[in-house]
């Protein structure tokens, strides 16, 4: 387990405002005993931490620690009345305004705003672990709102939250707003509009497709556009445009795998990789495997075609019959095989290949942090 602040050189407030010596200490030594899972010797670190009300992160940390999910709700809301104080006292009274921009500060660009940040991220996490889908959509969209950029990853989350939210329009509008323009629409609680449902043009559609899409918001774009209108022409492009880009979302949900609690853990990310593709899932799952989408996916005949997958052994021409029928590499966990004879035939070429994917992902990043 590991909590913010850790990897920068000196642990810093809301506000910009240097963490007192103490409350650095006792948050670090909360952060080491949190990480040997020795939570209730770290309690009394915490506690003692936010004596400082400057430390934001130690506030986090603690709510993590609390017995239910209301517990940790109230404490974190409390919590982020106090650094919106503190931050309008640093940056202005109108610091969370719109400004001339035509859109709020960049607040991930601020260094003192990052602890806040942090801490809306957290309780957008604990909202949606109390399935309170309402307040988990409006506290994630205040963090899109007060960033110009996405470095906390919740433009992923925004479509799936709205959709759970009962926000099929605006889960729509939102991942068109944003596929089509390479950011999230702009406004003081994000300023949601009837969304385009035509389908998209040619050119929109080579737009669209490009090496840098957000896999996830493609997803959330089909799902949303068919809750919308059923199985419009808009619903199947964005649909066939996921589904040939990363299908092992779709297998996952044909193949009834059981659902994710969590974002993806692996350390080795790619920006809107696949890794990325796969969070999709966090809160999409159950959403697609409801009877009218997941009906849907099964009868597509360009899904069926990508989520039956070939055997990865060139001279070998067999395909799934069923989800996820093959046996996949138990080094690489990326190439899938019909039989063992033909996993031996395609060892050699295979080889150098499979080693160099386990040393990525036996990279360590978690001392890495935003």
């Amino acid at each position: 387990m590991s909590f913010p602040g850790f990897g920068l050189e000196g642990v810093k407030g809301i506000g910009g405002g240097t963490i007192s010596k103490e409350s650095e200490y006792n948050y670090r030594r909360a952060h080491e005993l949190l990480k040997e899972r020795k939570t209730k010797e770290a309690i009394p670190f915490l506690v003692k931490a936010i004596e400082d009300p400057n430390n934001l992160d130690a506030c986090v940390a603690l709510s993590s620690t609390m017995p239910t999910p209301d517990a940790q709700i109230g404490f974190l809301t409390t919590s982020e009345a106090i650094g919106r104080t503190h931050l309008k006292r640093f940056l202005g009274p109108d610091c969370f305004e719109l400004t001339s921009r035509q859109g709020a500060p960049n607040f991930w660009g601020i260094l003192a705003t990052r602890p806040y940040m942090r801490l809306l991220s957290m309780l957008t996490r604990t909202y949606i672990s109390s399935q309170r889908w309402q307040e988990a959509a409006a506290t994630n969209i205040e963090i899109l709102r007060l960033c110009e950029s996405d470095n906390l990853g919740h433009q992923g989350w925004m479509g799936p939250l709205l959709l759970h939210a009962g926000r099929p329009v605006d889960a729509l509008y939102f991942a068109r707003a944003w596929l089509e323009s390479g950011g999230p629409p702009r406004g003081s609680e994000v300023d949601f509009a009837p969304p385009n449902r035509a389908a998209m043009t040619p050119e929109e559609l080579e737009d669209v497709t490009n090496p840098f899409m957000n896999l996830q918001t493609i997803y959330s774009a089909a799902l949303a556009a068919f809750t919308v209108d059923g199985d419009s022409e808009l619903a199947r492009q964005y649909l066939h445009l996921a589904v040939s880009k990363f299908p092992a979302v779709l297998i996952k949900v044909l193949g009834k795998f059981k659902e994710r609690v969590d974002v993806d853990t692996h350390a080795t990310r790619t920006i809107n990789g696949l890794e990325d593709a796969r969070d999709h899932l966090w809160l999409a799952q159950g959403l697609w495997s409801q009877p009218g989408p997941w009906d849907w996916i099964s009868n597509d005949p360009v899904v069926k075609d990508h989520v039956f997958r070939p055997c990865s052994d060139p001279s070998c021409k067999k395909k799934e019959e069923r989800i996820a029928q093959w046996q996949k590499c138990a080094g690489c966990k990326q190439d899938w095989y019909c039989s063992r004879a033909c996993q031996k035939a395609h060892w050699c070429d295979h080889k150098e290949e499979c080693k160099q994917r386990q040393r990525l992902a036996n990279v360590d990043l978690t001392g890495l942090v935003w």
